[in-house]
């Protein structure tokens, strides 16, 4: 199906709405349509190939981690560490938290040890979700040495011993369906925990993060046309607030520049070895 330029307009939310009503509105409206692309460095970054999903194929993909989240044991309202690079698959993390009630903390690639057992100790996350490789890091065997986090999810060849194989896992496909038809998630549950320099951890509501601006779409005819692309990284509210919510609000296209090519912001910048 051929892309449709025109970004979709915004339904009003209603008051019982959580942030995974906004992918479902974007999967019923246009599912082969382009959502979300890698960076075209990411082999270089991660050692995995760059991908490019529609909304349908997004949808399927925060199923499948939302299943495996559930699978080693994270529920409604805990909190679940991502570390990841800008991409598809730290979209897809954030997504699959929200669709089973849990609380998204993405954290700067350029964490180590102490600051990770900190963060994860102030919100009680026991989970962590993370890459094999980033730049010269190796932050899945560094995380499977923290007492801290006594689950591991990584993506990326040569996954540590200790850490689940997201690549290789099977899931049970039906399970976040059959959970969510028992939990109730409301617009009063924690959706994000997000990190500041100044203000420590900022938790952030369902329904706090529903109320956004649309971006502004390219001009139909050009290249890039309804596409917004991620220079801010997720790890602080600027990257929720004026990346990904305008973006699922509109259902553009969410791409992500290759590394020095933007303005991405230093707690997003790949760690050099």
């Amino acid at each position: 199906m051929p892309h449709n330029t025109e970004v979709a307009e915004a339904r009003p939310r209603r008051s019982d709405e959580t942030l995974d009503c906004l992918l479902r509105d974007r999967v019923a409206v246009h599912p082969e349509d382009p959502a979300v692309a890698d960076p075209p460095d990411m082999r270089a970054r991660t050692g995995r190939p760059p991908q490019q999903w529609t909304w349908a194929r997004l949808d399927q993909e925060v199923d499948r981690l939302a299943a495996l989240l559930l699978g080693h044991g994270v529920r409604r309202g805990d909190t679940v560490a991502l570390q990841l690079p800008p991409g598809a698959e730290l979209v897809q993390s954030v997504l699959a938290c929200w669709r089973i009630g849990a609380v998204a903390m993405p954290l700067s690639v350029s964490l180590r040890d102490r600051s990770l057992t900190y963060r994860a100790r102030r919100t009680g996350a026991r989970t962590i979700v993370t890459s094999t490789r980033i730049g010269g890091h190796r932050p899945a065997a560094a995380a499977v040495a923290l007492p801290c986090f006594p689950a591991v999810l990584a993506w990326g060849p040569d996954v540590p011993a200790g850490a689940v194989d997201l690549d290789a896992a099977a899931p049970a496909p039906d399970e976040p369906a059959a959970y969510l038809s028992r939990t109730g998630i409301g617009p009063g549950d924690r959706a994000a925990m997000l990190w500041t320099a100044c203000d420590g951890e900022l938790p952030y509501l369902h329904r706090d993060l529903q109320v956004v601006p649309q971006p502004d779409a390219a001009p139909a005819g050009e290249p890039d046309a309804a596409s917004l692309t991620n220079t801010t990284g997720l790890t602080c509210p600027a990257g929720f607030r004026d990346v990904l919510l305008p973006w699922l609000h509109s259902g553009c296209r969410l791409v992500h520049p290759e590394e020095g090519t933007s303005d991405l912001t230093g707690s997003s910048r790949i760690p050099r070895p």
